[in-house]
């Protein structure tokens, strides 16, 4: 599908992208709460309102946690750019960009542990796990993210005499490379407005080849502009959707994940060639700009197609199961746009696309389902039923396993090595099922069981024999007087009483040898 965006006229400037990325780069290391970060979203903010953005910078706090157990509080800065919309002012386009960077070293270095937000699980990946933050390097993270910086904030310079109908939204975020605290303070602190967000464009680390355009299922519609708005434009960019091994993965990427976890639909414009993040060589020298000026070109005439689209009608969707009642059922709806992309949801979780036709097993109690369709233009429509099940599930694959509690952004999809053709692999999430594995799913916040197995000609195969508990958690939100305040070490008494031990052993030795020196000069005397 084509968009009418020839109307509009803009000219990127590489020159400008690399002197904001140098400029941002110049402020050294931009950890959350540091000084370097306070002076970079300055720079920030001045860009923003010379271009005519109505600007707002927001702090937010939030208690973090070392591997050895210390506890801070630190405090950082969201800096936000408003464009009003017109027509369709109300419904809201995101372009994000971090601000914050970090450098990381091997541990025998013997610096200060990495810290992440205490209410969410650290890291897995080896990187996090193995590595350690430098304090006393003073690395520039060009790439990670002073570049998309750049972008971000050329786009509001570019389209600065633009009107569009729909709003725009420019965000620096804080606190990305500290388990994206920023992002998720942003949306914690801005819930009335979930429900108006169209789509969210988080551009992070674009100064390498290949591009990619990382997305979920759920969210093929907006992918498919930045493929059609590449193809018009002759940029070479590909499409990713996130990586997964094993049934339940742990998601290490940008921004655009908390977004996912909010059922927003986000993009993220980015390469994955990591040689230089997170390390001293996160140059401005090893940036190639024509890259940096590729992905602002992209994301430019994709952010105008989403924020002045050709049409405005939502697809219209009819779910034709009036009510639904009882164990089993089966889902049957209609859409109106054979195009648009549909995501199914049961109670506030998003499971993706499932046909219509599928038939279902229904957890006890009563229930929410809703059909969703999006089209090309973010255009989004839906239908819903309630049903009710006040019977019990009688499942034969139920075994008792092990239970096992994450918290964080988690994925589940289709591992990779269950490549037997003759096996349908099926899953079962908060008794609802049977989902297929090809459906991708970012868990809502709380508690979720999990259960899978296998069928084939000869009946079931189990391949998860266990029930898995799924906690997510929000930050703890707190009030921060001091960034590095309120330490708080365990190992501390834990040492003191083991030196206390050691001390009195000491001593007890000395006594009880004295004792029978003592002892033993009485019997010489006798």
């Amino acid at each position: 599908m084509q968009h009418n965006n020839t109307s509009i006229s803009f000219d990127v400037s590489q020159t400008r992208l690399e002197n904001s990325t140098r400029i941002i780069s110049s402020f050294g290391e931009r950890k959350i709460g540091s000084k370097n970060a306070a002076e970079a979203s300055l720079f920030i903010k001045d860009e923003m309102e010379k271009a005519g953005l109505r600007v707002s910078p927001e702090n937010f706090s939030a208690r973090v946690r070392t591997r050895d157990f210390n506890y801070w509080n630190v405090s950082g800065t969201n800096v936000m750019g408003i464009k009003e919309g017109k027509a369709l002012k109300d419904e809201i386009i995101l372009v994000t960009a971090h601000y914050d960077s970090r450098i990381i070293v091997p541990p025998e270095a013997g610096l200060k542990d990495i810290f992440d937000s205490e209410m969410r699980k650290p890291y897995l990946w080896p990187v996090w796990s193995d590595t350690y933050v430098c304090e006393s390097a003073n690395g520039t993270g060009a790439d990670d993210n002073a570049g998309g910086v750049a972008c971000m904030l050329e786009l509001s310079r570019v389209l600065q005499n633009e009107s569009f109908d729909r709003t725009i939204y420019f965000i620096a975020f804080s606190g990305e490379e500290y388990n994206l605290l920023g992002s998720q303070a942003w949306i914690e602190a801005h819930p009335e407005l979930k429900n108006d967000i169209v789509a969210v464009i988080n551009v992070d680390s674009i100064g390498n080849e290949p591009l990619y355009v990382d997305y979920l299922p759920q969210h093929t519609w907006l992918k498919a502009i930045f493929e059609n708005e590449a193809k018009n434009s002759g940029i070479r960019i590909q499409s990713l959707v996130p990586d997964y091994s094993n049934f339940i993965q742990p998601l290490i990427g940008g921004d655009h994940e908390i977004f996912w976890e909010s059922d927003i639909p986000a993009v993220a414009i980015c390469h994955h060639n990591d040689r230089n993040f997170h390390k001293l060589s996160d140059t401005v020298d090893n940036i190639d700009f024509s890259i940096v000026r590729n992905a602002s070109v992209l994301t430019a005439k994709s952010l105008i197609c989403l924020a002045s689209p050709d049409e405005n009608q939502a697809p219209f969707v009819n779910i034709s199961n009036s009510e639904v009642s009882g164990v089993s059922f089966e889902l049957l709806y209609t859409v109106s746009d054979p195009e648009a992309t549909i995501d199914i949801f049961f109670d506030n979780q998003s499971l993706g696309n499932l046909q219509s036709g599928r038939n279902f097993s229904l957890p006890e109690g009563k229930h929410t389902i809703k059909v969703t369709a999006t089209d090309f233009y973010g255009n989004r429509g839906s239908d819903s039923i309630n049903t009710v099940n006040e019977e019990k599930q009688n499942r034969s694959f139920e075994l008792p396993g092990q239970e096992e509690k994450y918290c964080g952004n988690y994925i589940i999809g289709y591992p990779k090595n269950f490549v037997d053709s003759n096996k349908t692999l099926y899953f079962c999430l908060d008794n609802f099922g049977p989902l297929y594995s090809g459906n991708l799913l970012i868990l809502t916040p709380g508690s979720h069981n999990l259960k899978i197995w296998s069928e084939n000609e000869n009946g079931t195969v189990f391949v998860e024999n266990r029930i898995s508990d799924f906690r997510k958690y929000s930050m703890e939100r707190i009030q921060v007087d001091n960034p590095i305040a309120d330490r708080k070490n365990p190992l501390i008494f834990i040492s003191g009483v083991f030196a206390s031990l050691v001390v009195f052993a000491f001593y007890g030795k000395l006594i009880k040898r004295k004792l029978l020196n003592l002892k033993g000069s009485k019997d010489e005397k006798k």
